[in-house]
C-alpha cells in the first residue's frame, strides 16, 4: 500500500520518462534560451511554494546534462547558517567532479586560487576580516595571505585602503573563476557553467539578499548563468522584512535579475489523474465495478479538481489530501459505498479550513455553511453556481441531521423552486429533484460521522 509517495525518479538518460505532467515543451524552451543567454547571466523560475519547481528543475538540470551542459545545484536554504553565502556558492562548486586529465587539472589550479580568495573575501570574524581587507594586494594569493597575516591592527587607520584592497581581491576572484570555466570545452562540456540555487525565498531574509548580492557582484563572469528557482512574492517579503514594508521590492529585486520565467500552472485535473497513478489508486477502483459504484473515479477527480481549483490548492497540498484518500479508500470495501464527491470536499475542507470542518463534524455547521466557504473562496463563484455546486449542496442537505435544520432549508429549496421562471433558472427545482433522489430508500444517505471517521483517521498517519 502506497500513503506517502518517493520523489519522482528523473533518469539522467530519459528526464521525460515520467513526465506525467507534460513538463518537456517548458523545459526544451528553457534550454533553448539559457543556451542563447550563456552569461553572465541570472534567470529566475517563478512560482509559489508547493506547485512542482524543484521536479521541473530536476527535470531541467537532467537535460541540459545530457546536452553536454556542465551544471552545479546549491539548496540555499540548506545552507542558511552559513555567515556568508559565498561560502556555499565556492563550495557548491568545489564539490562538483570535473574528472582527470590537463584540462581538469587546469581548471583545478584556478579554482584554488578561487578557493583561497574566497576565505579572505568571505565574512568571518571581525579580526580575520580586518585581515582581509588590509592587505597589499602581491600578485599571489600566497603572498596576500603572508601580508595580511600581521596587517590586522592597521584597519582603523586606513579605512580607504581596507575597501580599495577588497576590491582588487573581487577582481583577482572574479578572473580566476573566469579562466576556471575557460576549461570547460576543453573536458568535453558546453562553454556556459549552469549554477542552479533553489529555495532562496526560503531563506532567512538578510542570507536571501546577501546571496544575491554575492551573485550580482562577485560571479558576474562571462559563460557563468544562475538558475534561481523562487517565489518571488516570498523573496520580496524577505525584502520587506530587513528594509521596512515602504520599500518597493519589486524594484529592488530587479537589478538582481536579467530576466524573469513565470512557470506554467499544472491543470489540476492532469495533477490528479498522475497522483492516482502514483498512489496505486488506479486498481482500487477498478475494484470498483458494481453499478452504484463505477463512476467512483470520475466522480472523485471531478469533485475533488473542482474543489482544489476553487480554493486553489498547491500541489503539494493537493497531495496530501491524496494520502488522506488512499487511507479512505482503504477502509472501504468494494462493495460499499464511497461516496467520493463527499470525501473529496471534506478532505479539501479539513486541510484548507479545519474550523469549518470541525463545525460539520459537532453538528454545527450546515449545507448554507458549506457552500458560504466555497462561494467565498477566489474562484469560487463558479463551482457554487453550476451544476457541481448543486450536486454538493444536495449532498449535505440530505446528510442534515438536525431535523429543523434540514427542513427549513428545504423548503427554502421548495419556495425558491415554486418561484423560478423557466426557461432562465430551474436550478431550485434540479436540486430539489436531486435531493429526492439521494434520499430513495434503495440508495440510502451515508452519515455524515461514517466519512469524517475514516478521513480523521487518514489524516493522524501524517499530522
Amino acid at each position: 500500500m502506497v500513503y506517502r509517495i518517493p520523489t519522482l525518479d528523473v533518469p539522467a538518460d530519459e528526464p521525460f520518462r515520467n513526465d506525467a505532467l507534460e513538463r518537456r515543451p517548458t523545459i526544451e524552451f528553457l534550454t533553448r534560451l539559457i543556451e542563447r543567454a550563456g552569461g553572465p547571466f541570472v534567470l529566475a523560475l517563478d512560482s509559489p511554494w508547493g506547485t512542482g519547481k524543484t521536479t521541473l528543475v530536476r527535470m531541467l538540470e537532467a537535460e541540459l546534462k545530457r546536452q553536454d551542459f556542465c551544471c552545479i545545484t546549491l539548496n540555499a536554504w540548506q545552507v542558511d547558517y552559513v555567515t556568508d553565502p559565498l561560502v556555499a556558492l565556492v563550495s557548491s562548486i568545489d564539490r562538483h567532479e570535473f574528472g582527470a586529465g590537463s584540462a581538469a587539472a587546469g581548471f583545478k589550479a584556478n579554482w584554488e586560487e578561487v578557493r583561497r580568495i574566497t576565505s579572505l573575501v568571505a565574512k568571518r570574524s571581525p579580526v580575520v576580516a580586518a585581515k582581509a581587507v588590509t592587505v597589499d594586494v602581491p600578485d599571489s594569493t600566497e603572498e596576500i595571505e603572508a601580508t595580511a597575516a600581521g596587517r590586522a591592527g592597521e584597519f582603523v587607520n586606513d579605512i580607504v585602503g581596507a575597501f580599495q584592497q577588497e576590491g582588487v581581491l573581487i577582481e583577482k576572484f572574479r578572473a580566476e573563476l573566469e579562466k576556471a570555466i575557460e576549461q570547460l570545452p576543453a573536458l568535453g562540456k558546453k562553454s556556459t557553467l549552469v549554477f542552479f540555487v533553489d529555495e532562496i525565498d526560503r531563506c532567512r531574509p538578510t542570507f536571501a539578499i546577501e546571496l544575491l548580492e554575492r551573485i550580482k557582484h562577485l560571479f558576474n563572469v562571462p559563460n557563468l548563468l544562475f538558475v534561481l528557482s523562487l517565489d518571488n512574492k516570498q523573496l520580496e517579503a524577505s525584502v520587506s522584512a530587513v528594509y521596512g514594508q515602504d520599500i518597493n521590492a519589486a524594484e529592488f529585486l530587479r537589478p538582481f535579475i536579467d530576466l524573469e520565467y513565470t512557470i506554467p500552472v499544472i491543470q489540476t485535473k492532469q495533477f490528479v489523474e498522475s497522483l492516482l497513478l502514483r498512489f496505486q489508486l488506479d486498481a482500487i477502483f477498478a475494484q470498483r465495478s458494481h453499478t452504484e459504484s463505477r463512476y467512483d473515479r470520475t466522480d472523485f477527480i471531478r469533485f475533488f479538481g473542482a474543489s482544489a481549483d476553487a480554493i486553489p490548492l498547491s500541489l503539494r497540498a493537493q497531495e496530501r489530501c491524496m494520502t488522506r484518500f488512499r487511507v479512505v479508500m482503504d477502509q472501504t470495501p468494494a462493495d460499499q459505498h464511497l461516496d467520493p464527491l463527499l470525501v473529496a470536499v471534506l478532505i479539501i475542507i479539513r486541510s484548507h479550513e479545519p474550523l469549518l470542518y470541525a463545525m460539520l463534524c459537532q453538528g454545527v455547521a450546515s449545507a448554507k455553511d458549506v457552500m458560504n466557504y466555497l462561494g467565498s473562496l477566489s474562484g469560487g463563484k463558479k463551482i457554487v453556481t453550476d451544476r457541481t455546486g448543486m450536486v454538493i449542496e444536495a449532498y449535505f442537505l440530505a446528510m442534515e441531521e438536525n431535523r429543523d435544520r434540514k427542513d427549513a432549508a428545504v423548503n427554502a429549496v421548495v419556495a425558491a423552486a415554486q418561484n423560478e421562471k423557466i426557461p432562465d433558472s430551474q436550478r431550485a427545482l434540479e436540486l430539489l429533484d436531486m435531493l429526492q433522489h439521494l434520499e430513495r430508500p434503495r440508495r440510502g444517505v451515508p452519515r455524515l460521522s461514517q466519512i469524517t471517521s475514516k478521513i480523521d483517521l487518514a489524516a493522524g498517519l501524517r499530522e
